[in-house]
């Protein structure tokens, strides 16, 4: 009799369950390639707002003020220096739209601004006559504690590198101050609470900022409440905020989702 070759059962179950265990393996890491591949996007998006910016602030001594008359005055202010704002203003780890059951602001016909999360863009929709629709979404938050000021004096002991001007937020912009509360749960937000708008786990424990010295870098997300959000932020009230070493804060303090993460 003349033998077939070929696979047995059990060699073919062990090639699966080893081709198993490498998927098993190598997935993470890839996932944690593809996450570092979007996080430096990301910082690349925000070193183009960083030419943007400085090139206004060279011009009019301050930044964009249009920004607190609402986000689709934003971007068009801007687009003297830049022509696709619009495509920069979504971080890579951020760009579809959702509208959270939680929203705290209003849905009109005419006017839609929806709140995002760490994984989906805020949206913003007006309606100028009948006709003409301003429409645009984004992954980054002005920093409107300095809107207005002139950003060639700062307080003394305030360096530019400390000072926060855009970041990953689930909205436009937001007025943190040092004394806000963390988010209880990850993605809660609170429409007079902004700090929550910035403190989300978009980068494995932190989020990307641009700063007043133009430069970029990851911000942990206990590290927020040590940033100077407003040129004249003293040290004094750096030192007594809460949420800080300096002020007292403990581990236990944090809540659950935030303890793991490193403290400042």
């Amino acid at each position: 009799m003349r033998k077939v070759k070929g696979f047995t059962l059990i060699e073919l179950l062990v090639v699966i369950s080893i081709v198993v265990l490498l998927m098993a393996i190598l997935l993470p890491a890839l996932q944690l390639v593809r996450r570092r591949a979007k996080a430096v996007a990301c910082q690349s998006n925000l070193r183009q707002w960083g030419v943007i910016f400085s090139m206004y602030a060279n011009d009019h001594g301050t930044l964009p003020r249009h920004i607190t008359f609402g986000p689709y005055l934003w971007p068009t202010e801007l687009r003297t220096y830049s022509s696709d704002s619009n495509d920069l203003l979504l971080c890579p780890m951020a760009t579809r739209s959702k509208i959270r059951p939680d929203n705290p602001y209003p849905i009109w016909d005419s006017w839609l601004r929806v709140v995002g999360s760490k994984s989906t863009a805020w949206e913003y929709r007006f309606t100028l006559g009948q006709e003409q629709v301003v429409h645009f979404s984004g992954s980054y938050g002005v920093n409107r504690n300095l809107h207005w000021l002139p950003i060639d004096r700062l307080y003394p002991g305030s360096p530019r590198n400390n000072v926060p001007v855009l970041l990953d937020c689930i909205y436009l912009q937001g007025w943190p101050m040092h004394f806000d509360d963390p988010p209880e749960y990850e993605g809660q937000i609170d429409r007079f609470d902004n700090m929550k708008y910035f403190c989300i786990n978009r980068h494995d424990g932190g989020v990307n900022s641009l700063f007043l010295d133009w430069s970029v870098r990851k911000v942990g997300l206990k590290e927020l409440w040590t940033l100077r959000w407003g040129i004249f932020s003293s040290a004094f009230t750096l030192s007594n905020s809460p949420w800080t070493k300096a002020g007292g804060v403990q581990p236990e303090d944090w809540p659950q989702w935030m303890r793991s993460f490193k403290d400042y």
